[in-house]
């Protein structure tokens, strides 16, 4: 993660704070280049949809 940081330090940033469950996380979005969000977002939902059924991650409820 911190050759990532160092890599993409120089690009723009977002940084948005949320909080679920009574915890804040605190995301930084890093903007290196163009992709599809709607991609970005489908791609994540699938993928975490796959290793619940799998039972490789715990379900969210």
């Amino acid at each position: 993660m911190q050759e990532m940081d160092e890599l993409y330090k120089d690009r723009p940033t977002h940084t948005n704070t949320y909080e679920m469950d009574g915890v804040k996380h605190t995301v930084i979005s890093h903007f290196i280049g163009d992709r599809d969000i709607n991609d970005v977002m489908f791609d994540y939902a699938y993928n975490r949809v796959v290793n619940e059924l799998l039972h490789r991650v715990p379900e969210t409820a």
